[in-house]
Formats: C-alpha cells, sequence, structure tokens
C-alpha cells in the first residue's frame, strides 16, 4: 500500500511490525490450541518446477495484491464491502496454489500488482464509467451528460 501511495512509508512498516508480532502470536495460539503437531507442507508437489512455483505463487500473489488496491485503495460506494472481496480473492488464490506450492507468497507478485495498478490509474480507468458511484437523484441535480437540464 506504501508502493501505490495509500499509507505512508513509517505506517507501513508499523503496520509490517503489527503483523509480524500478530502471527507471531496466533502461530503460538494454534501450537496450544491444538495438541498433535500440524502436517502442512509448503513445498512444491510433486511434479512442479521451482520455475512453475515461482511463476504460480507470482501470478496469484499479484491477483490477491491488486484485488486489495483496487477494493480497499481506491474510494468507492461499495468500500465497505472491500474485506468480502479481499477474502473471496485469498480464498481463490489457496485454493488453487495450496496444491502445487502450498500457498501464495513471492514478492514479485506484488511487485507486478503496483506496476499494473500504476498502469491501470495511467490509463485513467475511472473514464470507462463515469458517474458509476452517483445516485440517480446527484445525477439530474448535475444534469448528466447528454442530458438537458431540467428549467422546471
Amino acid at each position: 500500500m506504501a508502493a501505490v501511495g495509500a499509507i505512508t512509508p513509517v505506517r507501513a512498516f508499523l503496520l509490517l511490525i503489527a503483523q509480524l508480532c500478530g502471527a507471531m502470536l496466533a502461530s503460538e495460539l494454534v501450537k496450544v490450541l491444538f495438541p498433535t503437531p500440524f502436517n502442512v507442507k509448503t513445498t512444491l508437489s510433486a511434479g512442479t518446477s521451482l520455475a512453475q512455483g515461482v511463476f504460480i505463487e507470482a501470478i496469484l500473489t499479484a491477483e490477491l495484491v491488486f484485488t486489495i488496491f483496487m477494493l480497499a485503495k481506491e474510494k468507492h460506494k461499495a468500500t465497505y464491502l472491500a474485506p468480502v472481496g479481499i477474502g473471496f480473492a485469498l480464498f481463490v488464490a489457496e485454493l488453487v496454489g495450496v496444491y502445487y506450492t502450498g500457498g501464495v507468497g513471492p514478492a514479485t507478485g506484488a511487485l507486478i500488482s503496483v506496476f499494473f495498478y500504476k498502469f491501470v490509474k495511467i490509463l485513467e480507468y475511472e473514464t470507462a464509467n463515469p458517474g458509476q458511484d452517483d445516485d440517480h437523484d446527484e445525477a439530474e441535480v448535475r444534469g448528466s451528460p447528454g442530458k438537458a437540464k431540467s428549467t422546471v
């Protein structure tokens, strides 16, 4: 989020520290709650080459991070639903990737999504559907393009 200007670098660093602490705490809680060790593997499956694993994880991570940028950073009327969309994107990425690579992960996917997000912003994607967040009443007050304003 710092790479696209959504948060400051200081806040990004503090967020990184908070997420690492949260992950360690969650790991300890899981270790305490479950009596047996988990049989979890984060290695490549048989038949998946190193290059395939990197590309699978990069593409799936790019999908997830781009979803976060478009739903959480870009403000619109459905921003409050961003966690639902992000959860679905994570679910799809894990569902596809966990068999081959054990999950999502490499920073290359995040870099791909940053470049793609900036590319989409340069193309001014907002102009493809102007007024998408307008209420019908707001459009009438301002006078939507191609319609004459009412004088009555």
